[in-house]
């Protein structure tokens, strides 16, 4: 369907090697590398209908508008839509974007299965769009996206677009802690090894730390599981797993010890052994200066407040920026939901979104600054 909207929009549909759908709008000096624009076609389950793929659509809009304008930049635009961003048959998040740079290479493709055992090979082997032919990545020398932002914030305050200026990081760890698991009805309070103990005040504490941060972070205990998990026995061990998420890489590293500190003092007050597994991180990645700086002047060319704000949830961009210059602008999620089907954006602020887009890309486009 998107490809045929690409050929209504005068674009020329093509299929790189993974999958990914393409368009380029070609401009005066396509050597200089094009400027990359879209999002993912694909959605979780029970999904929404504007996560990933506003962007593919806004993208397309963007080079049809030009187009329409006879507006040819220096640049050429390439419109992208992502095939497997939401990691639904392997498990593997942002997955196109990975395979685009090349931080899997085709050698591993036969290693990565689903949960029938079917290879990535198997499946790109097997994909197949009738009349759209394959075609090679073009070079980008930058990245813009646009999505919506999947969370209540913009929506809470009347905001109607926002510049992106950075991806937050992501630390994750398991904490344990153990105790003596023991008749409930038999042993006194006071002699008691109680595991829940300590992992009922982490929790409190993780949620304590995240509040001190005044919005610059989110920290959540996400899993919670007791052993033996029988109403009259004691907890011999509680197993949680605590995550944190902000866009300032310092301010993580201090949350981290920060939960380490808490549950050594909780243990040591319930009489419990604790032990963290390592954190498992994933930095910050802060938008390019030059893409931030066109996003922003793009809101205001589009006559909107300019407005910046950290994106929590990871996106193509995050992978993308590993590499090129990379920008993001956010438009409202009603009510703050997303990866459910009551997943909307007003059609005004889908337009001002692209409207926003448009300007971004025709000033990267002219950028010397890539």
């Amino acid at each position: 369907m998107v490809a045929q909207w690409m050929r209504e929009a005068g674009l020329e549909p093509g299929l790189d090697a993974t999958g990914n759908l393409i368009a380029v709008l070609s401009g005066e000096r396509p050597e200089l590398g094009a400027i990359g624009i879209g999002s993912h076609l694909d959605t979780v389950p029970h999904g929404g209908a504007f996560d990933g793929a506003l962007g593919v659509l806004a993208a397309l809009e963007v080079a049809q508008a030009m187009r329409e304008r006879g507006v040819r930049p220096t640049r050429s635009v390439a419109v992208l839509g992502f095939a497997d961003e939401e990691g639904n048959n392997f498990g593997i998040g942002v997955l196109s974007a990975q395979l685009w740079i090349g931080e899997i290479p085709p050698s591993d493709f036969d290693t990565i299965t689903d949960a029938n055992g079917r290879g990535l090979d198997a499946y790109i082997a097997a994909f197949d769009v009738a009349g759209v032919p394959r075609v090679e990545r073009p070079e980008l020398a930058a990245y813009l996206e646009l999505h919506v932002e999947q969370g209540p914030v913009l929506d809470a305050d009347g905001g109607r677009a926002a510049a992106v200026e950075a991806i937050v990081g992501i630390s994750r760890t398991t904490v344990r802690f153990t105790g003596e698991a023991n008749h409930a009805g038999t042993t006194p309070l006071a002699l008691r090894k109680d595991a829940l103990l300590g992992g009922a005040e982490l929790a409190l504490a993780v949620r304590d730390l995240g509040e001190a941060t005044g919005d610059r972070a989110v920290t959540t205990v996400g899993v919670f599981e007791t052993l033996p998990g029988a109403t009259n026995v004691i907890p011999g061990e509680v197993r949680m797993r605590v995550e944190m998420r902000s866009p300032d890489e310092g301010l993580m590293d201090e949350l981290r010890g920060r939960v380490a500190r808490a549950a050594r003092a909780a243990a040591e007050r319930h009489g419990l052994a604790v032990a963290l597994d390592d954190w498992h991180h994933a930095p910050a990645v802060p938008m390019h200066p030059t893409a931030l700086r066109a996003t922003q002047d793009a809101l205001a060319d589009a006559g909107l407040p300019v407005r910046t704000m950290p994106s929590w949830a990871g996106h193509d961009a995050k992978v993308l920026a590993r590499r090129m210059p990379t920008g993001m602008l956010f438009v409202p999620s009603n009510g703050g939901i997303s990866h459910a089907p009551g997943e909307a954006t007003d059609p005004d602020a889908c337009a001002l979104g692209a409207e926003a887009l448009f300007h971004a890309v025709v000033r990267l486009a002219e950028s010397d600054d890539l």
